[in-house]
């Protein structure tokens, strides 16, 4: 039973989008009793993400010791760049979203479903009170508040404390790395209920929208959304592949050419790590060194996500223009500093984008019901934003490449 689940589970997700659509318009009071089935699934995925979200960082930092005693220019130029790719990814999504405002005049109740919106109470913060607000004193209290991103900052905070201690941590990374994997298939369990959840939770949106008379309009929003994300998943994937072209002097043809089996199983797969063996054997072909591509690519697949960080981003400012809520400039820095920490956790992993949405939604007090609206175009947009992570990873190593190529020998690690 299971393995037919995970084998039709997308099309299950279809059909139950159909179906709740269908009702949705014609029968809407059967969702007025199935509410609870859809606040059932996103407490679940509630329960997962804390677990998932603070292992991975722990492990994923926490591994990093030998690196970086090793390889330390290595390790710079790999983190620089992935660093600046990500803060280009939020800064195309700030720009795109704010220029165009696609989320403007539609109706709130695609997410509020009937409840009344509550704007989040630190809008009014200095930066004093919100420095504050992400060091607590006691991390268990925000744990039990579920404030995540200060969570998300002690993750990091402890990561790092493993990768100074050396062996000694390793006893932590062990228990981390089982929380990490037992939290990842209860997250893979609970997303084999997604059909159920997402019938009650988009259809309750829908019977609400329509009747309100703004079914349509919601329905143009998310086509302005979906479109909007994918042009700045292109112009991401775009500079990249500029800059490897110039770096590394080659045809743009050659790199295209050799990276059509990585583009295909990318999308195929729609997971970065599941791409790794084809990653690998694109960019030896195409001027990287195996050392960097061995030590960046499988590195960049768990924390150079740039292309999810861009997808949190719009979201945020998409339901945030749908709820009519202005933010402001040190909010949406917030929110992408946010995407950036929240998608080192994703672990090149599908799926898991939700959970890290969980972060960037509870910043600007956006209802996790509007997660629900993502889940059917999460399947589409998640094989784009793989294909472009992979895509950039590889740029990113080819330009690493040259760059620790054109060093001095004598300060080249790699030689």
């Amino acid at each position: 039973m299971i393995k037919l689940l995970k084998k039709y589970n997308t099309h299950l997700i279809l059909i139950s989008v159909v179906l709740s659509v269908i009702l949705g318009i014609y029968t809407p009071n059967l969702f007025v009793e199935i509410k609870f089935l859809g606040d059932i699934f996103i407490n679940l995925l509630k329960l997962f993400a804390l677990p998932l979200i603070a292992s991975t960082l722990i492990v994923t930092l926490g591994s990093m010791g030998k690196n970086l005693n090793d390889l330390k220019s290595l390790v710079r130029g790999a983190t620089s760049y992935m660093l600046l790719s990500e803060v280009i990814a939020v800064a195309i999504a700030l720009i795109l979203f704010n220029l165009f405002d696609p989320g403007k005049g539609v109706d709130p109740n695609l997410i509020l479903q009937g409840a009344e919106y509550t704007s989040s109470s630190t809008s009014g913060l200095s930066v004093a009170s919100f420095l504050l607000a992400i060091f607590p004193q006691n991390i268990f209290e925000s744990l039990a508040k579920f404030d995540l991103l200060p969570v998300v900052i002690f993750s990091t905070m402890f990561g790092i404390g493993c990768t100074i201690i050396g062996d000694n941590s390793q006893p932590i990374l062990k228990i981390s790395s089982a929380i990490r994997d037992v939290s990842n298939t209860c997250l893979h369990g609970v997303m084999l209920l997604s059909p159920i959840g997402i019938f009650a939770l988009v259809g309750v949106g829908i019977a609400a929208s329509n009747s309100n008379g703004q079914l349509e309009n919601g329905f143009t929003a998310l086509v302005a959304f979906v479109s909007l994300l994918t042009v700045g998943l292109l112009i991401h994937g775009l500079w990249q592949f500029i800059f490897a072209v110039i770096a590394s002097k080659q045809s743009p043809w050659k790199i295209i050419k050799t990276s059509v089996p990585v583009f295909s199983t990318a999308f195929g797969t729609s997971s970065s790590i599941a791409t790794l063996p084809s990653a690998l054997y694109a960019a030896d072909n195409l001027k990287a060194d195996p050392t960097v591509s061995r030590f960046m690519l499988p590195l960049s697949a768990s924390i150079n996500v740039g292309g999810m960080m861009m997808y949190e981003v719009a979201a945020a400012l998409f339901f945030s223009q749908i709820l009519g809520v202005d933010l402001p400039v040190s909010r949406q820095i917030l929110i992408a500093v946010a995407s950036i920490l929240g998608g080192m956790a994703e672990g090149g992993i599908p799926e898991t984008s939700l959970v890290s949405l969980v972060v960037v939604f509870k910043i600007v007090n956006v209802p996790l019901n509007a997660i629900s609206v993502l889940l059917p175009l999460d399947r589409i947009i998640d094989r784009l934003r793989t294909v472009v992570n992979i895509f950039g990873n590889m740029c990113g190593v080819i330009i690493v490449s040259q760059f620790l190529k054109n060093r001095p020998k004598s300060q080249n690690p790699i030689r």
